[in-house]
């Protein structure tokens, strides 16, 4: 089973097979020779589909699922970049971790062994072949100045050939418009999420756009680490039931 947490900025470290594991859409990019290039700036474009080897991505996530590790010679590049962020969290307790675990775990059913793969990407829903291999989708997302922050806090990121930096005004040229072009139905749902107009959990079918249709779309807002794990938690806890029972 995958659930997916994502966002334009999200990047976290690949953990150990065992219950559960984390595979990251970064890990995935064509050769930088092989980006598109921005048309406006000359630049190479880092956040369109055409960046994402998806079929590469498929199947390893497909291989993980049938033998419960990676393909062998997988390596990741996510675990030699920096998270670089200026925000200050409070850690989550054990205790409260373990609590949300036990939610979760609760609808399970103990006579199968289920395994989880956490799949993070900022482009998971663009490719409906990838979108149909996920179980429970969950978009995370936050405003433009949390995500411009998160973006320029970090010093630059492990590639294929080397190490890349953005430019200046990368963030503003490249990355938000891509953003906003390739998952604005998300943005236009967070958007009525803020307006009071939506919860941000999907309903029956028929009542989204194609896209969003079976995503828990989950905006951050203000909103601190710990709540939004709970949150994250609850929806996951409620589709795990819904696909168990």
């Amino acid at each position: 089973m995958e659930t997916t947490p994502t966002s334009s900025t999200r990047r976290t470290k690949i953990i150990s097979i065992g219950l559960s594991t984390l595979l990251h859409q970064d890990d995935f990019y064509f050769p930088e020779v092989q980006l598109p290039i921005d048309p406006k700036t000359g630049l190479a474009n880092w956040d369109c589909p055409q960046a994402i080897d998806f079929a590469a991505m498929i199947k390893t996530l497909t291989y993980i699922r049938d033998h419960n590790e990676f393909p062998e010679g997988f390596d990741s590049l996510e675990d030699k970049n920096p998270i670089g962020s200026k925000e200050v969290s409070t850690p989550i307790s054990q205790t409260v971790l373990d609590s949300y675990r036990e939610q979760i775990m609760t609808q399970v059913p103990s006579d199968k062994d289920i395994k989880f793969v956490i799949v993070d990407g900022f482009m998971l829903y663009v490719n409906e072949h990838l979108c149909d291999t996920i179980d429970i989708k969950l978009f995370l997302t936050a405003p433009y100045e949390v995500l411009k922050d998160r973006r320029e806090s970090r010093k630059g990121y492990a590639t294929l050939e080397g190490y890349w930096e953005d430019p200046p005004g990368y963030f503003d040229d490249i990355v938000w418009p891509n953003f906003l072009t390739w998952n604005g139905p998300f943005v236009e749902l967070t958007d009525a999420m803020e307006r009071g107009e939506e919860s941000g959990e999907y309903g029956p079918p028929g009542t989204r756009a194609t896209m969003t249709k079976n995503v828990d779309v989950v905006s951050s807002g203000n909103a601190t680490i710990q709540s939004m794990v709970e949150r994250v938690s609850g929806l996951i806890t409620k589709r795990a039931k819904e696909m168990f029972q």
